[in-house]
């Protein structure tokens, strides 16, 4: 078994220049990635995420990038799973630690070396890592696991297009259920169902609103009725890969100021769609916009944000309203997710969200669904 988008090149080359002797792995989606384990909390059967608390899969990453592997001694087809030949079976919390530090020293690393470590390891082991190498630096290591998975290769782009694929499935179920007396709990169990028929592992999110209803806590059992726009933001998980959509639905024409913020939100999408560029900064794209914005006339704010999709849905953020503009160029096989949205006085935030690929030239466009409000008669 080949790896997915883990490139033990890259990963050497990463740690050398970041000063890292070793990189230990053990949130699930970095421990997805270094090794194909299948840790995640979607899974056919997420029993070694379930176990976690008992036996925890955990992956050491060396300086020139080969892997040892951490696992429940029980799972036995890790041939099957993963790519890593070195398999460290452990029959508890205890055997884990032990493991993880027998294979720290075997690596030759010097006692002052530098540990790389997630900010999300559990305690229990930094705190045995911490006693058997009193000498050592513990260096946080997130941003050497996200320069590694930001730029996906052909496979994960796969993976990723065709989650968005049954994202958008599940979005157009959900507005061909569109009809007054629909609940939010209706149109759940729609998008659920259809992710699953389509081929998807499980629901990585389903952000719904009716009306003025709470998108980010449906299933309440508000109703839809004419005059409210729905909005369905749906995320898909194919073979640990996600995705993001979203499109809003209404009965009969919308009214005409959220279709005219609708079709400006989907122009100031284009805008930053056609500025992102290899080596082009977030400001630049982001600027674009602002430029658009001003020069319309319009006095309707807008909100964009720039983020990553991979094995996580907003892996990294370029630039979203709250955190800034982060300095970190696009680069070639990006998957870049552009929502851009505004706000209306009786139905929320207004917009569209779809998925791209950064390509050497420009952006492709990996969202197919129709760009608009759809109405259903």
């Amino acid at each position: 078994m080949e790896p997915i988008g883990y490139n033990r090149k890259k990963a050497s080359k990463l740690m050398q220049g970041k000063g890292v002797d070793i990189l230990i792995a053990s949130s699930p989606e970095n421990v997805f990635y270094t090794s194909g384990m299948p840790v995640r909390h979607v899974e056919n059967n997420p029993i070694l995420y379930v176990l976690s608390n008992q036996y925890p899969t955990i992956v050491v990453v060396r300086k020139d990038g080969e892997e040892s592997l951490i696992t429940w001694q029980l799972f036995n087809s890790t041939d099957k799973a993963s790519w890593i030949k070195e398999v460290n079976g452990i029959l508890s919390v205890s055997d884990a630690v032990s493991n993880l530090t027998s294979i720290v020293k075997d690596s030759g690393i010097p006692d002052s070396g530098t540990i790389g470590i997630e900010s999300k390891m559990p305690y229990y082991q930094y705190e045995q890592l911490a006693k058997d190498f009193p000498k050592a630096k513990f260096r946080i290591s997130d941003d050497v696991f996200l320069e590694m998975r930001l730029e996906k290769s052909e496979e994960e782009i796969r993976r990723i297009k065709e989650s968005t694929r049954i994202a958008e499935s599940a979005i157009q179920a959900m507005i061909d259920t569109v009809k007054e007396g629909v609940s939010d709990y209706e149109f759940i169990k729609v998008a659920k169902t259809k992710i699953i028929d389509e081929g998807g592992m499980g629901v990585d999110h389903v952000t719904l609103g009716i009306g003025s209803s709470d998108p980010e806590y449906p299933a309440t059992g508000v109703t839809m009725k004419k005059g409210d726009l729905a909005r369905f933001d749906v995320g898909a998980i194919y073979a640990g890969y996600c995705s993001d959509v979203s499109r809003h639905a209404s009965i009969g024409r919308p009214p005409e100021d959220l279709q005219e913020a609708s079709d400006f939100m989907i122009e100031l999408q284009q805008v930053c769609a056609d500025a992102v560029k290899p080596g082009v900064k977030p400001e630049q794209a982001y600027n674009a916009a602002e430029a658009r914005h001003k020069k319309s006339g319009k006095s309707m704010p807008f909100f964009v944000t720039f983020h990553s999709v991979g094995l996580l849905t907003e892996e990294f953020h370029f630039y979203d309203p709250m955190k800034g503009l982060s300095p970190l160029p696009f680069s070639k096989n990006n998957v870049l997710d552009i929502e851009i949205w505004t706000l209306s006085s009786s139905q929320g935030l207004v917009g569209i969200e779809d998925t791209y690929l950064v390509t050497a030239k420009g952006t492709e466009r990996i969202s197919s669904l129709e760009r608009k409000i759809f109405s259903v008669s």
